[in-house]
C-alpha cells in the first residue's frame, strides 16, 4: 500500500492543500461577520471572504514566526531551559474563558451598573 504524506512540501499538491485552507479559514471569517454578526460588508459575503484571504495572507507572511513561537511558549512556559510550569496555558485561558462567557449567557447578558 503506497502511503502519501499530506504535508510533505514536495508533493505538488501541497499548494492546492494550502489554498484549500486559506479559502476556508477565510470563508469562515467572512460567514462569521456577514452571516452571524450581521456586518453590512462591501461585496457581501464573497467580498468579505476576499478581503480576510488578503489579511490572512498578509499575517501570515509578516507574522506566522513570532505568532508560532508565542503560541508554544503558552502551551510550554519556558525561559531558556527552564521548565516555569506544566500547565498549557491556552487551555486553562480557553476554559476560563469558555465558563465566563456560559456565566454571562446564564445572566441573559446584562450590563453592569456602576
Amino acid at each position: 500500500m503506497i502511503q502519501i504524506p499530506l504535508a510533505a512540501p514536495s508533493e505538488p499538491w501541497t499548494i492546492l492543500v494550502d489554498i484549500l485552507f486559506f479559502f476556508l479559514a477565510s470563508a469562515a471569517c467572512a460567514y462569521y461577520f456577514y452571516y452571524y454578526k450581521r456586518k453590512d460588508l462591501l461585496g457581501k459575503f464573497w467580498g468579505s471572504t476576499f478581503v480576510a484571504g488578503i489579511g490572512a495572507l498578509i499575517v501570515f507572511a509578516t507574522l506566522q514566526t513570532y505568532i508560532r513561537d508565542i503560541i508554544m511558549w503558552l502551551m510550554s512556559p519556558k525561559i531558556g531551559s527552564t521548565q516555569l510550569s506544566n500547565v498549557n496555558l491556552v487551555a486553562i485561558f480557553l476554559g476560563g474563558f469558555i465558563a465566563l462567557y456560559i456565566m454571562n449567557r446564564i445572566n441573559h447578558n446584562k450590563e453592569r451598573r456602576d
